[in-house]
């Protein structure tokens, strides 16, 4: 399968302005802005504001977002016979507002869409990070939760934004506790990307590039933030998103939605919680694992293991599941809800080894 990212890629500072060359080489007259309600409150909103007077802003999208807050949107922007999709914020917004691009002319909820893609007619989708983690604005994923509470990730190529523009002084911004759990994210998702079976040399290279930059950064980012830190980081998730939108992630994201829905643990976090205990277990079946472990200047798992906690102790990330409040009267719950295969995943798991993994991390 060849490397495919067909997402304009701009990156550095200052380039936020770049947003309406964007629109003008589309002849884009009347955008519908999805963002969260802290953005309509600063400097980079007025200067939307300002500059597009035919704008609409829908600002009503919570963290996880959810399948009815994207109905909403689409609403919206069907109603107002707008012409395009700016999505600004972090990876819940971008992936509503993906979504929303999609749903011109469309009939019904955005939950049909978890049964067949079915999209009509699609306007152009714009994509702005203010967090540095989640790495949406360059992939085909979006991960919303439906009406059952679960969350469910849909993925199609028209889910790709025209452009994205990762401007690191969106993220000057962002509180110590979103930065570590975005951060985390990023590291994670690109150790996900290097082990997966999907990997390809492209997708290698970036995978690589992120974990060395993000292992590197995110202590600093979280902890002492300056403007290199938080340019470096946007540069790492960035890297990240080029790596796994084309691999997928593993089944360090498939248990990760179970913490999130019982113990309502952040994302980011949810998905670390068990990078270590899966380090070894895929060690078995991929010698990237080691590999892995040599990025952090490491010769051996147990090693490589040790780096990564440090790294989640250093960002205020749990590494227990008694630390998010998870009871061993739960496991079975949570095992039942993570026995999905994905495609990436080097060497599948059984409820079994589930149990063996969540005894050891207890």
């Amino acid at each position: 399968m060849a490397y495919f990212l067909p997402t304009k890629i701009v990156f550095g500072e200052k380039t936020f302005l770049k947003i309406f060359y964007e629109l003008k080489e589309r002849k884009v007259k009347k955008p519908l802005l999805v963002c969260g309600k802290h953005f309509t409150s600063t400097m980079h909103f007025k200067e939307l504001k300002k500059n597009l007077k035919g704008m609409e802003v829908f600002s009503r999208i919570e963290a996880n977002p959810s399948t009815a807050s994207v109905d909403k949107a689409a609403e919206m922007m069907n109603e107002k016979s707008c012409d395009a999709v700016i999505g600004i914020g972090g990876g819940s917004v971008l992936d509503a507002a993906k979504v929303v691009a999609c749903m011109k002319n469309f009939s019904g909820s955005c939950e049909s869409l978890y049964e067949k893609i079915r999209v009509k007619e699609k306007v152009p989708f714009f994509a702005l990070p203010t967090t540095s983690g989640s790495g949406s604005e360059a992939t085909k994923y979006s991960v919303l939760t439906r009406s059952s509470g679960m969350k469910e990730t849909l993925k199609d190529d028209l889910f790709y934004p025209e452009a994205a523009i990762v401007d690191p002084e969106l993220t000057y911004s962002m509180p110590a506790s979103v930065t570590a759990a975005t951060g985390i994210d990023a590291f994670c998702q690109a150790v996900e990307a290097y082990w997966a079976a999907t990997s390809m040399p492209e997708t290698d290279e970036f995978a690589e590039a992120a974990i060395k930059l993000s292992f590197k950064t995110l202590p600093k980012v979280v902890n002492a933030p300056d403007k290199s830190s938080r340019h470096d980081m946007a540069l790492a998730s960035l890297t990240t998103a080029r790596a796994f939108s084309n691999t997928g992630t593993t089944a360090c994201h498939t248990l990760s939605y179970a913490f999130t829905k019982y113990y309502g643990l952040v994302h980011g976090f949810a998905v670390a919680l068990t990078i270590p205990s899966f380090l070894e277990f895929y060690s078995e079946s991929t010698e990237k694992c080691l590999a892995i472990c040599g990025f952090f200047g490491v010769n051996t798992i147990g090693e490589g293991k040790q780096k990564i906690l440090g790294l989640m102790r250093e960002v205020g990330a749990p590494t227990r599941l008694r630390e998010i409040g998870c009871k061993k009267k739960d496991l079975q719950k949570i095992i039942e809800l993570s026995l999905a295969d994905k495609l990436g995943n080097p060497r599948n798991h059984s409820a079994e080894d589930l149990e063996k993994i969540f005894e050891k991390i207890f």
